[in-house]
């Protein structure tokens, strides 16, 4: 969980750190940031920084929660009211989580650039994983009693994510509803056949 400042002036001094760290990853690679360019950016003295962080990784870090707790609210709101999720019931409209990401597609793709260097990728991943496991429960009778349910989770987790992954690294290119309801219909579909794709005799 991300820190709660109850204070407004200490409130207003970490969100001034935040708003200097973001804005110095964008001109710079992240491990290349000292604190003494933190403390600038943000007009405070290094004395005021470490009575509230270590290091520029815990503020970073800081950070990077209050995102993924922002995250976790989209993903959880299309079923907040509900015990059991029904997809040919469920609204694309529901699904809020793309425009989660595409408000804060600045922060994302500035994490998720190489020069960030931060596992940003690797992190939000696993948090999403998670997150998956924490909230929902597969039964045999709706699958197969024959499939493995960690692994059908697994299948259906990191399908997901890669649909999110592709979308953020497409720049966005669709829409959120385009992608709501796109989601919608795969969670529906299932393919019990699979043509295999053969080598195109014009080329060798």
């Amino acid at each position: 969980m991300s820190t709660i400042y109850p204070d407004k002036r200490v409130k207003r001094t970490v969100e001034n750190f935040k708003t200097a760290l973001l804005e110095l990853m964008k001109k710079k690679r992240f491990q290349d940031i000292t604190i003494t360019e933190i403390v600038h950016a943000a007009d405070y003295n290094r004395g005021t920084f470490y009575a509230h962080y270590k290091c520029k990784e815990e503020l970073l870090d800081e950070i990077i929660e209050d995102m993924f707790e922002q995250m976790e609210e989209a993903y959880k709101k299309p079923y907040e009211d509900l015990s059991v999720i029904d997809f040919h019931e469920l609204s694309a409209n529901a699904i809020v989580l793309f425009d989660h990401f595409l408000e804060h597609k600045e922060f994302y793709k500035l994490m998720l650039s190489p020069e960030t260097n931060y596992s940003f990728q690797e992190k939000m991943i696993n948090r999403l994983d998670k997150l998956f496991r924490s909230e929902f429960e597969f039964f045999t009778d709706d699958v197969d009693a024959d499939i493995d349910i960690n692994l059908f989770s697994t299948y259906r987790i990191h399908g997901i994510i890669g649909i999110l992954m592709q979308w953020i690294h497409s720049d966005f290119r669709e829409e959120p509803d385009y992608m709501g309801k796109q989601l919608i219909h795969i969670l529906r579909f299932s393919t019990p056949k699979v043509s295999v794709k053969k080598p195109d005799s014009n080329h060798p």
